[in-house]
């Protein structure tokens, strides 16, 4: 199973977030992703301009663990393995403060505080993109929330009163800290969202004091905290920043990068490089036998076989190395985990590719909702494939983690569209409005439509997605879901 989203990043860059689910615990699970990204003509963005290493300098791929598939509800009501997990860990150390211990205490806790930073998230944004909001359902969120804290704090407390070490005590320090900043941020985004509309306002005011509550415990609890006046702000947003790097690398897996087909194409090589010495050297033995030894035919022959041996091996190299290239993708990726058992193989390949190659229901998503109705010749695009062939190993899957819910891999792949922009027109065009007699001159947006679909081989059959970006030379304004038939 695969589950897909693209988002803005910042103002250059789009995030394409694909999970594929472990379907089976003994038996390896393969997907093939392609992205096409379909590019207006006049971007000058081709063969020719846009090479592999341009298109990789202009990708970044992180991958992660897949957010354990809890709820809010749950955590709160005491049910699943989360805070369970991390309550005996605590104990264990406590009592067997060992270095083997201490991974897993320190991974239990950032899990944890990772897990309900991305329930939190999830849960204001369902909130917010409701079209009515009751006044019980914030009033429930923000109880879950006090129930799930208390109970993580009376952790901590349990912790302080068992004279750890600092550095161990630090990781807890920094969840909670994590915690209440992630809990001071998406109800501040909540309250912003829904201040406007007829809410009653006793939920507004429990927001207001939960984020109020939260600063004064951040300013008790000596963490940086907007309450404190001598906090620079410049500071508070960059601790807030590591911290959450340092929370969130618990699902973060390694890649040990390199290129495919590496060695084929160095036997290729020494192949070459072989048969041109044959050449040079059967030469060389022809005229000696036929001229003699320290002649000047003998000579020019040996200089003219060494020429053409030189020749010889590049082409032929050239040849084979092209030839073989469609047998291969660019880079190979081995996926390991904090144990360094390797959990999965990504491969991944870069190409434009002609419109016409395409199948049928590519060209049919790309003509849906055409603002003019043209033949597919004269869409006049640049087509960049993107393409990934995953593999999971499931016998090691996780085996870094206690949570037997880690059941994903999060491919998370981000496109920086900066270099698109240098072709592009100025942001604001005018056009003429006649209103009343009178001519007027308005100013709108120049945009360029950057097409993505996305084609999905899994197990279960070929599924497709597909999205506009809509940008111009200031950045992308937004990201439109084209929905399919």
């Amino acid at each position: 199973m695969i589950r897909s989203k693209i988002e803005i990043h910042d103002k250059f860059s789009v995030i394409i977030d694909v999970t594929y689910d472990r379907i089976s615990k003994s038996k390896k699970s393969k997907y093939t992703t392609l992205t096409y990204l379909f590019l207006p003509d006049s971007l000058n963005i081709n063969g020719k301009t846009y090479p592999a290493t341009k298109f990789y300098n202009d990708v970044r791929l992180f991958l992660k663990y897949d957010t354990p598939n809890y709820t809010l509800g749950e955590i709160s009501r005491g049910e699943r393995l989360l805070l369970k997990n991390l309550t005996k860990n605590t104990e264990i150390f406590i009592k067997n403060r060992t270095n083997q211990n201490f991974p897993l205490f320190k991974n239990q806790v950032k899990m944890f505080a990772a897990t309900l930073s991305s329930l939190l998230r999830d849960e204001t944004d369902t909130l917010i993109k409701r079209k009515k909001i009751s006044n019980d359902e914030i009033i429930d969120f923000i109880e879950k929330i006090n129930l799930i804290v208390s109970e993580f704090r009376a952790i901590v407390g349990m912790l302080k009163e068992s004279s750890l070490k600092d550095t161990h005590m630090n990781v807890v320090f920094y969840a909670d800290e994590h915690i209440s900043n992630e809990i001071e941020l998406q109800l501040m985004k909540l309250f912003n969202n829904i201040k406007n509309r007829k809410i009653e306002t006793n939920s507004l005011e429990m927001i207001v004091g939960l984020i109020e509550s939260e600063q004064k415990y951040k300013k008790q609890k000596n963490y940086v905290s907007p309450k404190d006046k001598n906090v620079n702000p410049e500071d508070l947003l960059y601790k807030r920043n590591r911290l959450k790097k340092y929370i969130e690398s618990v699902f973060f897996l390694y890649q040990d990068i390199r290129k495919d087909g590496a060695m084929f194409e160095q036997t290729v090589l020494a192949f070459a490089a072989g048969l041109a010495m044959v050449f040079s050297t059967a030469v060389a033995f022809y005229y000696q036998q036929v001229y003699g030894n320290f002649t000047l035919p003998f000579f020019i022959a040996l200089v003219v076989g060494y020429m053409l041996k030189d020749r010889i091996k590049g082409s032929v190299s050239q040849l084979f190395v092209s030839k073989s290239n469609s047998f291969f993708y660019d880079y190979k990726i081995k996926v390991t985990n904090a144990l360094d058992n390797k959990i999965g193989l990504i491969k991944e390949k870069f190409s434009f590719v002609p419109l016409k190659i395409l199948g049928p229901k590519v060209k049919k998503h790309r003509q849906k909702d055409m603002v003019i109705g043209i033949s597919e010749r004269s869409l006049n695009e640049q087509i960049i494939e993107y393409k990934k062939k995953v593999t999971i190993y499931p016998k090691k899957f996780g085996s870094d983690l206690s949570d037997e819910n880690i059941l994903g891999l999060t491919d998370i792949t981000r496109l920086n569209f900066h270099r698109f922009i240098q072709y592009m027109d100025d942001p604001k065009k005018d056009y003429i409005l006649v209103k009343k007699g009178e001519v007027y001159m308005k100013a709108a947006n120049k945009v360029y439509n950057i097409n993505i679909i996305q084609k999905y081989y899994t197990e279960d059959g070929i599924e497709f997605s597909r999205y506009r970006v809509i940008m111009n030379r200031n950045g992308i304004k937004r990201i439109e879901k084209v929905v399919l038939d």
